[in-house]
């Protein structure tokens, strides 16, 4: 099965990283436990074991999703966190958000420096975690001043759940504008508009959307599975001494999309369904 993935255009030199960076070419991962997803979970395994990142990212997934091996969030997380530390923004994301929302797991403190590291290289989807930590008193970290600066970057990248969010904030707070000062500003600036089912809803800035139509997820596996073939002991990258972590350039490679559900992060009168795509 083909998924297809709607990418905003800004210029050819987006459209072309986008489609080279693998993150707009490939499924999400869903549970699955025939013989063939069985297989290319012990095939990552071994490529994880020689010690290829990549490899132990989409391990990470696996575990998570329950594709090939039942689910796993303990050794999920163990692998995030080992692609974390080879660079991947996403590994960093994926750490922070098993930190941040799991009943076993949960260590906030972990949650915010995994998700700050990933905020930092604007992973979609980062700040949104961020700001609703802050924002939400189960967490115990509630930080207005925080969540707004979080909210606005989010804001600035039109994450789709902003304005729900938006709509929560008016109803609860008195005077919005003054408890989030930055995302009202940038609301002035370019106003949210109303849909046709009267909810908050993103303006249409006219820039062009169009689909792309991913690659089976096995093709995807088999094309990665190529570059594992050997072990390997370096610093994740073809630059001597130098990490993933120091090179801008390697951090977002390519990987397996994974689209996470936020909704039970929801607060009271929140409505709405939230993705970090």
């Amino acid at each position: 099965m083909n998924m297809t993935k709607r990418i905003t255009i800004f210029g050819a030199a987006f459209v072309l990283i986008q489609f080279l960076g693998g993150s707009a070419l490939a499924e999400k991962i869903d549970e699955c436990n025939t013989d063939t997803c069985i297989n290319y979970f012990e095939q990552y395994r071994k490529a994880a074991k020689r010690g290829h990142s990549l490899a132990m990212l989409t391990l990470g997934q696996f575990y998570h999703h329950g594709y090939g091996t039942p689910k796993n969030e303990k050794m999920a997380l163990k692998f995030f966190k080992k692609a974390a530390r080879a660079g991947y923004t996403s590994a960093q994301f994926k750490a922070g958000y098993i930190y941040m929302t799991s009943k076993d797991l949960q260590d906030l403190d972990k949650a915010q420096d995994y998700l700050e590291k990933a905020a930092k290289y604007e992973y979609d989807g980062a700040d949104f975690l961020l700001g609703m930590m802050y924002l939400d008193e189960k967490y115990g970290v509630q930080d207005l001043a925080k969540a707004d600066n979080h909210f606005a970057n989010a804001y600035q990248r039109k994450h789709e759940q902003l304005p729900n969010v938006v709509k929560f904030i008016n109803a609860k707070y008195e005077s919005p504008d003054k408890a989030f000062p930055e995302l009202y500003s940038l609301l002035n600036q370019k106003p949210l508009v109303t849909n046709e089912n009267g909810e908050l809803a993103w303006y249409d800035d006219g820039v062009e959307v169009i689909t792309i139509t991913s690659p089976p997820l096995q093709t995807t596996f088999n094309r990665q599975l190529v570059t594992f073939r050997k072990a390997i002991k370096s610093t994740g990258t073809r630059f001597k001494g130098k990490t993933c972590v120091e090179r801008l350039t390697c951090l977002q490679r390519a990987e397996i999309a994974d689209a996470t559900d936020f909704r039970h992060l929801f607060l009271d009168g929140f409505s709405g369904n939230a993705y970090a795509q």
